[in-house]
């Protein structure tokens, strides 16, 4: 606990650095709004209307299960650093978890949320 309050230090600072930036560069930067600056602005391109078919999900999909496996994949670097003080408890819970992670990815690539093509 007593080491909490370096924690709390570095925290306030990177509050601090975080919205120093934001705020000088509301109160220093230029301000000229015109038509073109005030419209929305979609990857370079001007939105318009909703496409009239449907919107194809597999990109979002592929996305959300990379997130899933990738944050799923760091939660296993604290586990390795410890595993050799916890020996054979943790070699249990490493094995679930990463068959927890198996019975994911085959799920979803039996679904055919994996397919490329």
């Amino acid at each position: 606990m007593s080491e909490l309050w370096k924690l709390g230090v570095m925290f306030l600072i990177a509050l601090i650095l975080g919205y120093s930036g934001v705020i000088l560069s509301f109160l220093v930067g230029p301000k000229r709004p015109n038509k073109e600056k005030l419209e929305p602005y979609e990857s370079g391109v001007k939105p318009g209307k909703w496409p009239k078919g449907r919107l194809a999900v597999k990109y979002f999909l592929i996305a959300l299960i990379f997130l899933i496996f990738d944050v799923e994949a760091i939660l296993l670097f604290p586990w390795a650093l410890h595993v050799g003080d916890l020996k054979i408890l943790a070699a249990i819970e490493g094995g679930f978890f990463i068959l927890v992670l198996l019975v994911g990815y085959v799920y979803a690539w039996g679904k055919g949320a994996i397919r490329w093509l």
